[in-house]
């Protein structure tokens, strides 16, 4: 029985060795800075401030990658969840966006963030000091969303 609890243990710890080599994709897209959130809309420096603290990591180019990055199995959960965020809401590509759709797209990350529903759950423990921005700094995002050009009525904040 030993020697087969031994032999498990190797193969597990085999196992993770290896998976270890699997490291994520480090390829970062060029930057055109003119491109950005910033570069379009020139947020307030508060509003900046909480975006690059608690949006961008996953929501940009310009987002830092923590040290469990580097480790099977955070790596491919962390490279999943940044490229589904991403795909839902770049800042480092705001100028594909349309002016309507760019404050549709703050107005609902304004709401999503009064529904405590961004950042998720799940990045928040091990961001203690930065993922959730107080509600202050929130509430100065959405007013300045709602100041955004593009949208009518229906795009107002509920």
């Amino acid at each position: 029985m030993r020697k087969f609890l031994a032999t498990c243990v190797v193969l597990v710890a085999a196992v993770l060795i290896v998976m270890q080599f699997h490291q994520p994709k480090d390829e970062l897209r060029p930057l055109d800075p003119s491109a950005t959130l910033d570069a379009r809309l020139h947020p307030s420096a508060q509003v900046s401030t909480m975006l690059h603290q608690s949006c961008y990591n996953c929501h940009s180019e310009q987002g830092e990658r923590p040290w469990y990055s580097k480790l099977w199995p955070a790596s491919v959960l962390l490279e999943k969840d940044v490229d589904d965020a991403r795909a839902r809401l770049d800042f480092s590509e705001w100028d594909r966006l349309s002016p309507e759709m760019s404050k549709i797209r703050l107005l609902d990350s304004c709401r999503m963030m009064k529904e405590n529903k961004m950042p998720v759950w799940y990045y928040r423990p091990m961001h203690p000091t930065t993922a959730t921005p107080d509600p202050n700094t929130v509430t100065a995002f959405c007013e300045w969303a709602q100041t955004q050009p593009g949208g009518s009525d229906t795009a107002q904040l509920q």
